[in-house]
């Protein structure tokens, strides 16, 4: 989504990757909670949704502060580059997450992997 906004051609194609992008987004606010309180021990829960909630509010800061360093470049290039920046930390993160984070429990066990999903949960 990110990529469609930052080659659009047209004010069409940019709407078409807001649209893809916000999808994107919509779904990782409501499944990142779901998935921090499956997965973290009981006494940890309520820390780590609020560091997802404050890691939230840092990519708000961090997308402002693209469009402020933007602002003396040219207004042709600006807004393709402050949306091109936009797809550098979370394809970072994206690659991280794949070696760090187990697979939801619930799924694995929907799956029919069982097994899998108690050892994830025991850990």
């Amino acid at each position: 989504g990110v990529l469609i906004m930052a080659f659009a051609p047209n004010y069409g194609i940019l709407m078409f990757g807001r649209i893809f992008v916000g999808l994107g987004v919509g779904f990782g606010l409501a499944i990142d909670p779901l998935y921090i309180s499956e997965i973290a021990p009981a006494p940890h829960r309520g820390r780590l949704v609020t560091w997802s909630e404050i890691a939230i509010n840092v990519g708000i800061v961090l997308g402002f502060s693209t469009g402020l360093f933007a602002t003396n470049a040219d207004p042709d290039i600006a807004w393709r580059t402050m949306f091109g920046l936009g797809a550098i930390l979370p394809i970072c993160v994206i690659f991280l997450v794949m070696f760090v984070m187990p697979e939801s429990p619930r799924w694995l066990i929907s799956r029919g992997r069982v097994d899998e999903g108690r050892e994830i949960l025991k850990k």
